[in-house]
């Protein structure tokens, strides 16, 4: 008969054997352990084997197969856990820290960063889940493995049996109250070193600077204290000086930039924990959303001075556009904080002169229309005439084949006759020409203190 093992190097072994007890248990027997080639060495084991239930065809005939799963002379069990964890919290008061000699609780903290769950600029709100994990050092909880199995060097222990570091957020966005719950647990080596993992989803306030909007970036910090216990008692210390990004999963809407995670002592002789993330909007998709409309709506207004004006729609076109503006202005109103503080975006301030700019035009458009309507009756004043002249008759005569003739010529000058009409349609070239200088500022200017930022 064969068996198959693996020893503690996880190497398949096969055995000859020479003996079974019937119980189905080995003591020391002279077993032979096929080795390269078709040699057969003799050796001992110990341990117990349960009789499978496969049968193999080898060599010609039909044996049978045992499996083995080799852990040494000794292992601990259920029995050793249980009565390790008797030992270990008979007499453990989880009230008082840990402490070698008076000295403070080192305690080394890293952050391992899962997703950036919400950022709501109005709301000054920030939501990282993630989890922490403390690891320090409680004497009282150590033990010597030779005493339980030979090979128990590790367990688990519940929150609520032990002293653990209770965190208490500083700037919570919603109530005060300690981080972790009481079922969590902690793992706990032989030599008293404790790891305790505490995972969440971290919710804090964040005042953001939309002065940039939608070019913009964010710095938000969490921090953490823990109550009761100053620096005599425990230090903090900051294992790794960035937040673990291994198992982030990226936001949509913003891209971390970079991190940290510090602690610092505070005048009133305790130290706080400060995890430091600082995030860019991406943009794609306010590019594409907002800013191309707005900039599109304050091309076509343009448009109203090239309408006829026997169309009888410039005032309706010109305020349907302006009312488009005002609602591009209130979409953006709501995703902003109602503060002025730091800064009011400078897209607010674009979109205000977008919409002072269309009411120029609807102004623009009425004293237009006054002067292309204006009956002949009243004479056209000097000032009037030499503005025509400038504006509409010079250009059409250089731009124009045909001669524009008048009825009759002007007795006073003995030029042709500005009517009313020509002055309309020179007030429209003029106001084409400093609306569109208008926008291409108020765009530029806007860009330019983007970049600048």
């Amino acid at each position: 008969m064969y068996i198959i093992q693996k020893n503690t190097t996880n190497q398949v072994c096969a055995f000859r054997v020479h003996q079974i007890v019937t119980n189905g248990k080995f003591g020391h027997q002279c077993l032979q352990m096929v080795t390269s080639g078709s040699n057969w060495l003799p050796m001992l084991t110990i341990g117990v084997l349960s009789i499978s239930n496969e049968v193999t065809k080898s060599t010609g005939s039909l044996d049978k197969f045992v499996s083995l799963d080799y852990l040494g002379v000794a292992s601990y069990n259920v029995t050793h856990q249980t009565q390790l964890h008797t030992d270990v919290l008979t007499g453990y008061d989880r009230r008082v820290r840990p402490s070698d000699g008076g000295t403070p609780t080192l305690i080394g903290i890293t952050f391992n960063a899962v997703s950036l769950k919400e950022f709501s600029e109005s709301e000054g709100k920030i939501a990282l889940v993630g989890a922490f994990r403390f690891v320090w050092r409680d004497t009282r909880l150590a033990w010597n493995p030779a005493s339980y199995g030979g090979d128990l060097e590790r367990t688990v222990l519940y929150v609520k049996d032990i002293w653990v570091p209770k965190l208490v957020n500083m700037n919570p966005y919603g109530s005060i109250k300690m981080l972790g719950m009481s079922e969590m647990l902690c793992e706990i080596s032989y030599d008293g070193y404790i790891s305790f993992v505490l995972p969440d989803m971290f919710e804090s306030t964040c005042d953001a600077d939309v002065t940039n909007y939608p070019f913009d970036s964010q710095t938000c910090s969490l921090i953490y204290y823990i109550p009761g216990y100053y620096t005599d008692d425990i230090n903090l210390d900051a294992s790794d000086p960035t937040i673990d990004m291994v198992l982030y999963e990226e936001n949509g809407l913003w891209k971390i930039i970079n991190t940290s995670v510090t602690v610092a002592t505070q005048v009133t002789d305790f130290q706080i924990l400060k995890l430091t993330v600082n995030m860019e909007r991406r943009t794609t998709y306010y590019i594409a959303g907002l800013l191309l409309p707005i900039l599109l709506m304050n091309s076509i207004q343009l448009l109203v001075f090239i309408i006829p004006v026997e169309s009888g729609e410039r005032i309706g076109y010109s305020i349907t556009v302006l009312l488009a503006i005002a609602v591009f202005l209130t979409i953006i109103q709501d995703k902003l904080p109602e503060s002025s503080e730091p800064n009011v975006s400078l897209l607010t301030y674009k979109l205000l002169v977008d919409m002072i700019i269309g009411c120029g035009m609807i102004f623009a458009v009425v004293i237009g229309l006054r002067f292309y309507f204006r009956t002949e009756v009243s004479p056209v004043p000097g000032c009037l005439r030499g503005f025509a002249r400038c504006f509409y008759l010079s250009c059409s005569r250089k731009h124009q084949k045909q001669t524009i003739v008048p009825a009759k010529k002007d007795p006073v000058t003995s030029s042709y006759r500005v009517t009313w009409q020509d002055v309309g349609e020179a007030f429209d070239r003029m106001c084409l020409l400093l609306f569109i200088l208008s926008l291409i500022l108020n765009n530029a200017i806007y860009f330019a203190a983007i970049s600048l930022k």
